[in-house]
Protein backbone atom coordinates (compact mmCIF):
# COMPACT_ATOMS: atom_id res chain seq x y z
CA UNK A 1 0.00 0.00 0.00
CA UNK A 2 1.23 3.29 -0.72
CA UNK A 3 0.97 5.23 2.63
CA UNK A 4 2.22 8.76 0.55
CA UNK A 5 -0.58 9.82 -2.14
CA UNK A 6 -2.80 12.80 -1.00
CA UNK A 7 -5.83 11.08 -0.55
CA UNK A 8 -4.35 8.42 1.89
CA UNK A 9 -2.24 11.42 3.95
CA UNK A 10 -5.84 13.76 3.21
CA UNK A 11 -7.58 11.22 5.20
CA UNK A 12 -5.03 10.82 8.01
CA UNK A 13 -5.60 14.60 8.62
CA UNK A 14 -9.09 14.21 8.54
CA UNK A 15 -9.41 11.69 11.11
CA UNK A 16 -7.22 14.03 13.14
CA UNK A 17 -9.19 16.47 12.63
CA UNK A 18 -12.98 14.82 13.22
CA UNK A 19 -13.47 14.15 17.02
CA UNK A 20 -16.37 14.30 19.44
CA UNK A 21 -17.02 18.02 18.79
CA UNK A 22 -18.27 17.22 15.36
CA UNK A 23 -21.04 15.77 16.69
CA UNK A 24 -21.81 16.88 19.87
CA UNK A 25 -21.06 20.90 19.46
CA UNK A 26 -21.16 21.99 15.89
CA UNK A 27 -24.76 20.88 15.27
CA UNK A 28 -25.61 22.51 18.45
CA UNK A 29 -23.87 25.74 17.26
CA UNK A 30 -25.46 25.81 13.77
CA UNK A 31 -28.78 25.57 15.49
CA UNK A 32 -27.89 28.43 17.85
CA UNK A 33 -26.33 30.74 15.11
CA UNK A 34 -27.96 29.75 11.77
CA UNK A 35 -26.30 30.36 8.65
CA UNK A 36 -24.68 33.34 10.08
CA UNK A 37 -22.83 30.86 11.66
CA UNK A 38 -21.56 28.59 9.21
CA UNK A 39 -20.41 31.48 6.77
CA UNK A 40 -18.86 32.54 9.87
CA UNK A 41 -17.10 29.32 11.01
CA UNK A 42 -16.11 28.69 7.49
CA UNK A 43 -14.33 32.25 7.00
CA UNK A 44 -12.36 31.32 10.70
CA UNK A 45 -11.55 27.56 8.96
CA UNK A 46 -9.76 29.21 6.29
CA UNK A 47 -7.97 31.85 8.07
CA UNK A 48 -6.35 28.88 10.15
CA UNK A 49 -5.87 26.49 7.48
CA UNK A 50 -2.30 28.08 6.40
CA UNK A 51 -1.16 27.01 9.91
CA UNK A 52 -1.83 23.84 9.57
CA UNK A 53 -0.21 24.16 6.19
CA UNK A 54 3.20 26.53 7.77
CA UNK A 55 3.10 23.41 10.40
CA UNK A 56 3.56 20.43 7.61
CA UNK A 57 5.74 22.48 5.53
CA UNK A 58 8.47 23.10 8.25
CA UNK A 59 8.95 19.57 9.45
CA UNK A 60 8.96 18.21 5.67
CA UNK A 61 11.59 20.14 4.14
CA UNK A 62 13.91 19.55 7.33
CA UNK A 63 12.98 16.10 8.24
CA UNK A 64 13.20 16.90 11.32
CA UNK A 65 11.53 15.40 15.20
CA UNK A 66 10.28 17.20 16.62
CA UNK A 67 12.25 18.07 19.33
CA UNK A 68 15.09 18.03 16.97
CA UNK A 69 13.31 20.72 15.19
CA UNK A 70 12.62 23.56 17.92
CA UNK A 71 15.99 22.60 18.81
CA UNK A 72 18.21 23.43 15.73
CA UNK A 73 15.91 25.97 13.87
CA UNK A 74 14.99 27.76 17.14
CA UNK A 75 17.10 26.47 19.83
CA UNK A 76 14.02 26.39 22.20
CA UNK A 77 12.66 22.41 22.54
CA UNK A 78 10.82 23.89 25.47
CA UNK A 79 7.92 24.21 22.75
CA UNK A 80 8.35 20.58 21.52
CA UNK A 81 8.09 19.85 25.05
CA UNK A 82 5.01 21.66 25.34
CA UNK A 83 3.25 19.55 23.14
CA UNK A 84 4.51 16.53 24.60
CA UNK A 85 3.16 17.70 28.40
CA UNK A 86 -0.24 19.10 27.20
CA UNK A 87 -1.37 16.19 24.79
CA UNK A 88 -0.69 13.61 27.92
CA UNK A 89 -3.06 15.88 29.83
CA UNK A 90 -5.09 16.00 27.05
CA UNK A 91 -5.01 11.95 26.25
CA UNK A 92 -5.85 11.27 30.03
CA UNK A 93 -9.43 12.78 29.88
CA UNK A 94 -10.20 12.16 26.73
CA UNK A 95 -9.75 8.76 26.61
CA UNK A 96 -12.45 8.47 29.15
CA UNK A 97 -15.05 10.89 27.37
CA UNK A 98 -14.94 9.03 24.29
CA UNK A 99 -14.67 5.81 25.69
CA UNK A 100 -18.16 6.64 27.32
CA UNK A 101 -19.95 6.15 23.63
CA UNK A 102 -19.11 2.70 23.73
CA UNK A 103 -19.03 1.42 27.73
CA UNK A 104 -22.53 3.90 28.28
CA UNK A 105 -23.71 0.97 25.56
CA UNK A 106 -23.28 -1.71 28.31
CA UNK A 107 -22.92 0.21 31.89
CA UNK A 108 -25.42 1.39 33.28
CA UNK A 109 -24.78 5.56 34.67
CA UNK A 110 -21.02 4.86 33.36
CA UNK A 111 -19.59 8.44 34.09
CA UNK A 112 -20.97 7.96 37.37
CA UNK A 113 -19.32 5.10 38.40
CA UNK A 114 -15.58 4.52 39.42
CA UNK A 115 -15.51 0.69 38.12
CA UNK A 116 -17.56 1.92 34.83
CA UNK A 117 -14.57 4.60 34.59
CA UNK A 118 -12.32 2.47 35.08
CA UNK A 119 -13.35 -0.19 32.89
CA UNK A 120 -13.53 2.35 30.07
CA UNK A 121 -9.95 3.38 30.79
CA UNK A 122 -8.23 0.21 30.56
CA UNK A 123 -10.46 -1.11 27.40
CA UNK A 124 -9.19 2.20 25.37
CA UNK A 125 -6.08 2.64 26.81
CA UNK A 126 -5.32 -1.53 25.79
CA UNK A 127 -6.72 -0.61 22.26
CA UNK A 128 -4.41 2.65 22.36
CA UNK A 129 -1.31 0.50 23.14
CA UNK A 130 -2.22 -2.80 20.61
CA UNK A 131 -2.39 -0.11 17.64
CA UNK A 132 0.52 2.44 18.48
CA UNK A 133 2.89 -0.75 19.08
CA UNK A 134 2.58 -1.86 15.75
CA UNK A 135 4.39 1.48 14.21
CA UNK A 136 3.66 4.63 12.70
CA UNK A 137 2.56 2.65 9.59
CA UNK A 138 -0.05 0.67 11.04
CA UNK A 139 -1.31 3.42 13.08
CA UNK A 140 -1.45 5.86 10.14
CA UNK A 141 -3.75 2.77 8.71
CA UNK A 142 -5.97 2.28 11.58
CA UNK A 143 -6.51 6.61 11.57
CA UNK A 144 -7.56 5.77 7.55
CA UNK A 145 -9.97 2.97 8.01
CA UNK A 146 -11.36 4.36 11.56
CA UNK A 147 -12.12 7.71 9.57
CA UNK A 148 -14.02 5.77 6.86
CA UNK A 149 -15.81 3.64 9.21
CA UNK A 150 -16.87 6.98 10.68
CA UNK A 151 -18.15 8.32 7.24
CA UNK A 152 -19.78 5.00 6.39
CA UNK A 153 -21.37 4.34 9.58
CA UNK A 154 -23.13 8.27 9.83
CA UNK A 155 -24.18 7.58 6.28
CA UNK A 156 -25.77 4.43 6.74
CA UNK A 157 -27.55 6.10 10.17
CA UNK A 158 -29.07 9.25 8.54
CA UNK A 159 -30.82 7.06 5.58
CA UNK A 160 -31.73 4.70 8.11
CA UNK A 161 -33.11 7.58 10.85
CA UNK A 162 -34.55 9.37 7.85
CA UNK A 163 -36.45 6.39 6.71
CA UNK A 164 -38.36 5.76 10.00
CA UNK A 165 -38.87 9.32 10.85
CA UNK A 166 -42.93 9.84 10.30
CA UNK A 167 -42.87 13.75 9.75
CA UNK A 168 -40.21 14.27 6.87
CA UNK A 169 -41.42 18.31 7.05
CA UNK A 170 -40.24 18.68 10.48
CA UNK A 171 -36.64 17.38 9.03
CA UNK A 172 -36.69 19.87 6.58
CA UNK A 173 -37.84 22.44 9.20
CA UNK A 174 -35.01 21.44 11.72
CA UNK A 175 -32.71 21.75 8.82
CA UNK A 176 -33.71 25.07 7.71
CA UNK A 177 -33.09 26.13 11.38
CA UNK A 178 -29.74 25.63 10.90
CA UNK A 179 -29.03 26.86 7.60
CA UNK A 180 -31.50 30.12 8.10
CA UNK A 181 -30.14 33.64 8.28
CA UNK A 182 -29.87 34.87 11.99
CA UNK A 183 -27.78 37.64 11.81
CA UNK A 184 -24.12 37.56 12.61
CA UNK A 185 -23.64 38.94 16.65
CA UNK A 186 -20.52 39.16 18.68
CA UNK A 187 -21.66 35.33 19.63
CA UNK A 188 -21.55 34.26 16.85
CA UNK A 189 -18.06 35.01 15.78
CA UNK A 190 -16.87 33.66 19.03
CA UNK A 191 -18.16 30.75 19.49
CA UNK A 192 -17.43 29.65 15.82
CA UNK A 193 -13.96 31.01 15.84
CA UNK A 194 -12.96 28.92 18.84
CA UNK A 195 -14.80 26.01 17.24
CA UNK A 196 -13.07 26.06 14.12
CA UNK A 197 -9.60 26.06 16.28
CA UNK A 198 -10.65 23.23 17.96
CA UNK A 199 -12.12 21.18 15.13
CA UNK A 200 -9.10 21.70 13.23
CA UNK A 201 -7.28 20.30 16.02
CA UNK A 202 -4.49 23.11 16.36
CA UNK A 203 -1.67 23.29 18.54
CA UNK A 204 -1.16 19.58 19.51
CA UNK A 205 2.01 19.19 17.67
CA UNK A 206 0.57 16.44 15.09
CA UNK A 207 1.04 18.26 11.93
CA UNK A 208 4.63 18.58 12.57
CA UNK A 209 5.19 14.96 13.09
CA UNK A 210 3.32 14.12 10.08
CA UNK A 211 5.39 16.80 8.16
CA UNK A 212 8.57 14.98 8.79
CA UNK A 213 7.76 11.95 6.68
CA UNK A 214 5.45 14.17 3.86
CA UNK A 215 6.55 13.74 0.11
CA UNK A 216 8.05 16.40 -1.16
CA UNK A 217 5.23 16.80 -3.95
CA UNK A 218 2.66 16.60 -1.69
CA UNK A 219 1.66 20.14 -1.32
CA UNK A 220 1.16 21.05 2.90
CA UNK A 221 -2.04 23.63 2.26
CA UNK A 222 -3.16 21.14 -0.45
CA UNK A 223 -3.39 18.77 2.66
CA UNK A 224 -4.16 20.95 4.98
CA UNK A 225 -7.38 22.44 2.99
CA UNK A 226 -8.74 18.78 1.91
CA UNK A 227 -8.83 17.56 5.96
CA UNK A 228 -10.05 20.51 6.95
CA UNK A 229 -13.29 20.17 3.85
CA UNK A 230 -13.70 16.42 5.02
CA UNK A 231 -13.89 18.00 8.91
CA UNK A 232 -16.46 20.49 7.88
CA UNK A 233 -18.34 17.84 5.90
CA UNK A 234 -18.73 15.16 8.71
CA UNK A 235 -19.88 18.32 10.91
CA UNK A 236 -22.60 18.53 8.25
CA UNK A 237 -23.95 15.40 8.39
CA UNK A 238 -23.59 15.32 12.23
CA UNK A 239 -25.85 18.48 11.62
CA UNK A 240 -28.69 16.35 9.67
CA UNK A 241 -28.13 13.32 11.94
CA UNK A 242 -29.62 15.84 14.96
CA UNK A 243 -32.01 17.64 12.69
CA UNK A 244 -33.95 14.08 12.22
CA UNK A 245 -33.63 13.39 16.05
CA UNK A 246 -35.26 16.93 16.82
CA UNK A 247 -37.89 16.27 13.72
CA UNK A 248 -38.85 13.48 16.66
CA UNK A 249 -38.64 15.02 19.59
CA UNK A 250 -37.85 18.65 20.12
CA UNK A 251 -37.45 18.50 23.72
CA UNK A 252 -34.59 16.27 23.85
CA UNK A 253 -30.52 17.89 24.71
CA UNK A 254 -28.81 18.02 21.64
CA UNK A 255 -25.33 18.95 22.86
CA UNK A 256 -22.58 17.39 25.31
CA UNK A 257 -22.86 14.30 26.81
CA UNK A 258 -26.18 14.45 27.19
CA UNK A 259 -26.73 14.13 23.59
CA UNK A 260 -25.06 10.80 23.61
CA UNK A 261 -26.79 9.62 26.64
CA UNK A 262 -30.19 11.07 27.02
CA UNK A 263 -30.97 12.23 23.70
CA UNK A 264 -30.25 9.77 21.16
CA UNK A 265 -31.30 6.73 22.80
CA UNK A 266 -34.71 8.29 23.71
CA UNK A 267 -35.31 8.78 19.98
CA UNK A 268 -33.69 6.01 18.50
CA UNK A 269 -33.82 3.40 20.89
CA UNK A 270 -37.79 4.57 22.85
CA UNK A 271 -39.24 6.03 20.18
CA UNK A 272 -37.92 5.00 17.20
CA UNK A 273 -37.35 1.40 17.77
CA UNK A 274 -34.17 1.36 16.37
CA UNK A 275 -31.60 0.11 18.26
CA UNK A 276 -29.24 -1.61 16.06
CA UNK A 277 -28.72 2.21 14.15
CA UNK A 278 -28.60 3.59 17.48
CA UNK A 279 -25.58 1.26 17.98
CA UNK A 280 -24.45 2.33 14.84
CA UNK A 281 -24.03 5.52 15.22
CA UNK A 282 -22.53 5.01 19.01
CA UNK A 283 -19.87 3.25 17.11
CA UNK A 284 -19.33 5.72 14.45
CA UNK A 285 -19.12 8.41 17.56
CA UNK A 286 -16.21 6.09 19.04
CA UNK A 287 -14.49 6.23 16.27
CA UNK A 288 -14.49 9.57 15.62
CA UNK A 289 -13.34 10.12 19.30
CA UNK A 290 -10.53 7.12 18.76
CA UNK A 291 -9.61 8.72 15.07
CA UNK A 292 -8.69 11.56 17.48
CA UNK A 293 -6.77 10.21 20.03
CA UNK A 294 -4.31 7.85 18.08
CA UNK A 295 -2.36 10.67 16.60
CA UNK A 296 -2.14 12.53 19.66
CA UNK A 297 -0.56 9.08 21.45
CA UNK A 298 1.55 9.19 18.60
CA UNK A 299 2.98 12.60 19.28
CA UNK A 300 3.36 11.43 22.59
CA UNK A 301 5.37 8.17 22.08
CA UNK A 302 7.38 10.35 19.35
CA UNK A 303 8.52 12.69 21.23
CA UNK A 304 9.32 10.68 24.45
CA UNK A 305 10.97 7.82 21.76
CA UNK A 306 13.15 10.92 20.60
CA UNK A 307 13.93 12.08 24.09
CA UNK A 308 15.11 8.52 25.91
CA UNK A 309 16.69 7.26 22.42
CA UNK A 310 14.14 3.83 23.28
CA UNK A 311 12.56 1.23 21.22
CA UNK A 312 9.49 1.86 19.86
CA UNK A 313 7.67 -1.06 22.08
CA UNK A 314 9.32 0.33 25.19
CA UNK A 315 8.33 3.62 24.90
CA UNK A 316 5.16 3.04 24.07
CA UNK A 317 4.03 0.60 26.70
CA UNK A 318 6.13 3.10 29.20
CA UNK A 319 4.75 6.62 28.38
CA UNK A 320 0.89 5.74 27.47
CA UNK A 321 0.89 3.63 30.26
CA UNK A 322 1.96 6.72 32.18
CA UNK A 323 -1.06 8.67 31.09
CA UNK A 324 -3.19 5.73 32.06
CA UNK A 325 -1.69 6.46 35.11
CA UNK A 326 -3.08 10.02 34.88
CA UNK A 327 -6.30 8.88 33.81
CA UNK A 328 -6.70 6.80 36.49
CA UNK A 329 -6.27 9.50 39.17
CA UNK A 330 -8.93 12.09 37.07
CA UNK A 331 -11.11 9.11 37.33
CA UNK A 332 -10.66 9.06 41.64
CA UNK A 333 -10.90 13.00 41.47
CA UNK A 334 -13.95 12.26 39.63
CA UNK A 335 -15.45 10.11 42.30
CA UNK A 336 -14.47 12.43 45.25
CA UNK A 337 -15.88 15.04 43.47
CA UNK A 338 -13.64 16.81 41.64
CA UNK A 339 -14.42 18.09 38.00
CA UNK A 340 -10.59 16.54 37.22
CA UNK A 341 -12.13 16.66 33.40
CA UNK A 342 -12.90 20.34 33.38
CA UNK A 343 -10.06 21.52 35.04
CA UNK A 344 -7.77 19.78 32.73
CA UNK A 345 -9.63 20.73 29.54
CA UNK A 346 -9.61 24.07 30.78
CA UNK A 347 -5.89 24.44 30.81
CA UNK A 348 -5.82 21.86 27.59
CA UNK A 349 -8.34 23.70 25.45
CA UNK A 350 -6.82 27.03 26.03
CA UNK A 351 -3.03 25.75 24.87
CA UNK A 352 -3.61 24.53 21.53
CA UNK A 353 -4.92 28.31 20.69
CA UNK A 354 -1.15 28.97 21.36
CA UNK A 355 -0.10 25.62 20.41
CA UNK A 356 -1.53 26.46 16.79
CA UNK A 357 1.12 29.55 16.78
CA UNK A 358 4.23 27.67 18.07
CA UNK A 359 3.60 25.18 14.96
CA UNK A 360 3.49 27.70 12.85
CA UNK A 361 6.54 29.77 13.99
CA UNK A 362 8.63 29.07 10.79
CA UNK A 363 5.91 32.30 9.37
CA UNK A 364 6.88 34.43 12.69
CA UNK A 365 10.71 33.32 11.98
CA UNK A 366 10.30 34.16 8.40
CA UNK A 367 11.74 30.77 7.78
CA UNK A 368 12.80 30.69 3.79
CA UNK A 369 11.38 27.16 3.79
CA UNK A 370 7.88 28.40 3.99
CA UNK A 371 6.63 29.60 0.55
CA UNK A 372 6.19 33.71 0.81
CA UNK A 373 2.58 33.75 -0.45
CA UNK A 374 1.68 30.60 2.25
CA UNK A 375 3.79 33.10 5.01
CA UNK A 376 1.71 36.00 3.73
CA UNK A 377 -1.68 34.12 4.43
CA UNK A 378 -0.92 32.26 7.61
CA UNK A 379 0.20 35.59 9.33
CA UNK A 380 -4.20 36.53 9.54
CA UNK A 381 -4.67 33.45 11.96
CA UNK A 382 -1.96 33.36 13.92
CA UNK A 383 -3.23 37.20 14.64
CA UNK A 384 -6.67 35.68 15.66
CA UNK A 385 -5.49 32.58 17.13
CA UNK A 386 -3.41 35.02 19.48
CA UNK A 387 -6.64 36.84 19.91
CA UNK A 388 -8.86 33.85 21.08
CA UNK A 389 -6.40 32.39 23.50
CA UNK A 390 -6.13 35.69 25.30
CA UNK A 391 -9.64 35.64 25.24
CA UNK A 392 -9.60 32.27 26.52
CA UNK A 393 -7.29 33.32 29.36
CA UNK A 394 -9.63 36.04 30.38
CA UNK A 395 -12.72 33.69 30.11
CA UNK A 396 -10.74 31.43 32.80
CA UNK A 397 -10.30 33.97 34.95
CA UNK A 398 -13.48 35.95 34.66
CA UNK A 399 -15.26 32.21 35.22
CA UNK A 400 -13.12 31.02 38.18
CA UNK A 401 -11.51 28.18 36.72
CA UNK A 402 -8.13 29.41 38.46
CA UNK A 403 -6.90 25.70 38.93
CA UNK A 404 -7.18 25.67 35.14
CA UNK A 405 -5.33 28.65 34.74
CA UNK A 406 -2.47 28.07 37.08
CA UNK A 407 -1.64 24.77 36.21
CA UNK A 408 -1.67 26.26 32.38
CA UNK A 409 0.59 28.87 33.47
CA UNK A 410 2.92 26.63 35.50
CA UNK A 411 3.10 23.70 32.79
CA UNK A 412 4.59 26.59 30.30
CA UNK A 413 6.27 27.92 32.68
CA UNK A 414 8.08 25.04 33.98
CA UNK A 415 8.78 24.20 30.51
CA UNK A 416 10.30 27.76 29.47
CA UNK A 417 12.51 27.19 32.73
CA UNK A 418 13.85 23.58 31.73
CA UNK A 419 14.71 25.21 28.26
CA UNK A 420 18.08 25.12 28.32
CA UNK A 421 18.92 22.01 30.10
CA UNK A 422 16.59 20.29 27.60
CA UNK A 423 19.07 21.89 24.85
CA UNK A 424 21.87 20.87 26.74
CA UNK A 425 21.01 17.10 26.96
CA UNK A 426 19.95 16.77 23.34
CA UNK A 427 23.13 18.44 22.14
CA UNK A 428 25.19 16.88 24.58
CA UNK A 429 24.37 12.94 22.92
Amino acid sequence: MNRFTLGYLSLVVAAFMIGLGNIWKFPALAFQHGLGGIVVYLIFVAMMVPLIAVALESTKHKRYELLEYYLKEYKRPAFGFMFFLFNILLLSYYSIVGGWTLSSLVIKDVTGSLSGNAITLVFVFALLILILIRGREKTLDVMVISVGLFFLALIVAIIGIYSNVPDKGAISHFIGQAFTWKGITEATVRDMAIQAAYSLSLGMGFYLILGAFLPDEISGAKLASIGAALDTFASILATFVIAMVLAVDPNIPIQGTALLFQGLPKVMVDILKLPALFYLLSFAVFLAALSSMIPIGETIVRIYEEFMRLPRDKAVLTIIGVTALLGLTNILGMKFGIDTITILDGAVSTFVLFGGIIAAWAAIEHREYVPEGLKKVAYPGIVVVGILGLYSLYHMLTEGQYVSFLLLIGIVGLALILNDKIKNYLESR
